[in-house]
């Protein structure tokens, strides 16, 4: 069936009545809904919706493909499984970036690594110049099979005038809009027309019909960008170029053959024959290579070696001076004249800078310097291992600067993101470390590994629900708590709370029922495409509390 479609000369009318089809789904999915398990049908949808009519672009698959699309399907059902408005937001944002990249790795017009950073741009390409060339394409479709009747000079005449009709829509908007500021009485006749369309028929499902149309094209013409991609006229010139470049290396390789086989023909005549077969066999187009490999840009290593003694000078006084009161910080014995707050406050936010200002050291010190003696990269390695030393330091310092500011006031989803970034950036520099132990380690493609587990990680540890935890934690403690801000928490944490407010917390019962009139109305205007499994919960616990 798949092999019919993709063999079949309607292929391009098949695959626009398909995207036509998702366009239907997507609407009804999307349309004046809520998102919840609405999201993850649509993304399965559309990559079987991408697989299926740009299978012959395909590369062949492997580990890191099952890890992209584990990544991009655990992320789409968080909007079933989790309420965290922030991560949702987020969320909105990355999916659909990672399909974009998933899909130009899998069927773009260039084969290029996933931790290639050109993959970016040819994404963008096919995002933007290769869909919009295609909106044409659409149009050609619907002219060819609206037009089968006609003859080939009324099609020509049909498109040209649709051509004109779309051209005349923006000189009429400036047009209209200047003729009613010049007369009263046109501009009273055109004031009609809103209400003469209103009476029409056209109302509720006029929009739903200009989503659909909008969404199939926008559908179509992104597949068809993998299928019938552009050649730019540069690359069209580099390729003509190699080919020039291969059919002069060939010619000149028959002149060396020749004058060899002349000079063998005049040594011994006999062996013309073998000579010209031979010549024949090893000159052919294919043994030829035609690829120039750029040596990548190398910094030297003794003004990396010296950069990086200067600045772990410097980060070796400061490291020195923060063990003077860093491990004491914990136990309560401060600097003098600080209060916690004061303490967890100075210098969290530059020591963070700090250390990612080192990452960026390390990635350029272990990535773009040249190898240098046997004594040299052991000076190197060692220069490279006080710098994360020192990174490392820096970066417990200022996780004992939030924890004991989270300890005075609470704990925030800034604050527990904070937290996560910072774990995140100590696992980076153990992979650094690695890295300068283990020259062979691919540095970029373990942090590109690492950045996405870590992100699916934060998105399914719970973050309302441990930030509730931990509050609750320091209620026992200290007796201070924000109910206020743990009603504002999302529906992953009202159960944890509905528990603390009946067990614990009285006063808790009255924030988290003003919300209860929120959940009720979503859930009564919500459809099956909007369904939440923390939202229903939330329901239902908060309906137990008002029962109580």
């Amino acid at each position: 069936m798949i092999d019919k479609i993709m063999a079949s000369p309607n292929r391009a009318l098949i695959t626009l009545l398909s995207a036509l089809m998702l366009a239907i789904i997507h609407q009804y999915l999307f349309y004046g809904k809520e998102v919840g398990v609405s999201y993850p049908i649509f993304v399965i949808l559309f990559y079987g919706f991408m697989f299926l009519f740009a299978r012959d672009r395909l590369r062949p698959l492997s580990i890191i493909d099952a890890f992209m699309a584990g990544v991009v399907l655990m992320l789409a059902l968080t909007f079933l499984l989790y309420d965290n408005e922030p991560l949702r937001i987020l969320n909105f944002l990355v999916i659909p970036g990672l399909i974009i990249l998933h899909m130009t790795y899998l069927v773009g017009r260039k084969q290029r690594q996933w931790w290639d950073i050109g993959l970016i741009g040819t994404a963008m390409d096919h995002l933007l110049p290769q869909s919009i060339r295609h909106w044409g394409t659409v149009a050609s479709i619907v002219m060819k099979t609206g037009g089968r009747g006609l003859g080939k000079t009324q099609k020509t005449v049909a498109f040209k005038v649709l051509i004109g009709l779309i051209a005349s829509v923006p000189i009429l908007i400036v047009v209209v809009a200047l003729l009613s500021s010049a007369d009263g009485i046109f501009n009273q006749y055109l004031s009609g027309f809103p209400v003469w369309l209103n009476q029409l028929t056209l109302t509720p499902g006029f929009p739903r019909v200009i989503w659909i149309l909008i969404a199939g094209v926008l559908l179509f013409s992104y597949v068809w960008g993998f299928v019938q991609p552009m050649q730019y006229e540069a690359e069209k010139r580099e390729n003509a170029h190699w080919k020039n470049g291969k059919a002069i290396t060939v010619a000149s390789e028959i002149e060396e053959r020749e004058d060899v086989s002349v000079n063998s023909i005049h040594e011994n005549p006999s062996s013309n024959s073998m000579i010209e077969g031979q010549t024949a066999n090893k000159i052919s187009p294919e043994t030829i290579s035609t690829q120039v490999h750029r040596e990548p840009i190398r910094l030297d290593p003794i003004i990396v070696g010296t950069m990086l003694l200067v600045i772990n000078c410097v980060y070796v006084l400061f490291v020195l001076v923060q063990f003077s009161y860093l491990f004491g910080a914990g136990e309560g014995h401060l600097p003098s004249d600080l209060s916690y707050a004061e303490y967890a406050r100075s210098g969290f936010v530059e020591l963070i800078l700090v250390t990612g200002i080192n990452f960026f050291i390390l990635i350029i010190s272990l990535q773009f310097t040249r190898s240098s003696g046997k004594i040299g990269s052991v000076v190197h390695q060692v220069l490279l291992f006080v710098l994360v030393s020192c990174s490392a330091i820096m970066l417990y310092s200022a996780f004992i600067r939030l924890n004991l500011y989270e300890q005075a006031y609470g704990y925030t989803y800034i604050r527990f993101l904070v937290h996560a970034f910072m774990i995140f950036l100590a696992l980076l520099l153990l992979i650094a470390a690695l890295r300068i132990r283990y020259t062979s380690m691919p540095l970029i493609r373990c942090y590109i590994v690492l950045s996405l587990a870590a992100y699916v990680i934060v998105n399914y540890v719970g973050m309302d629900n441990r930030i509730a935890e931990l509050n609750i934690k320091r209620y026992h403690q200290t007796g201070h708590i924000d109910a206020s801000y743990l009603a504002s928490l999302s529906a992953d944490a009202v159960p944890l709370l509905r528990e603390f407010a009946e067990r614990e917390y009285p006063d808790l019962k009255g924030e988290m029922l003003e919300r209860q009139a929120s959940f009720v109305l979503d859930e009564t205007d919500s459809s099956w495409a909007s369904f939440n499994t923390a939202r229903h919960r939330a329901q239902l616990e908060l309906s137990k509390l008002r029962r109580e």
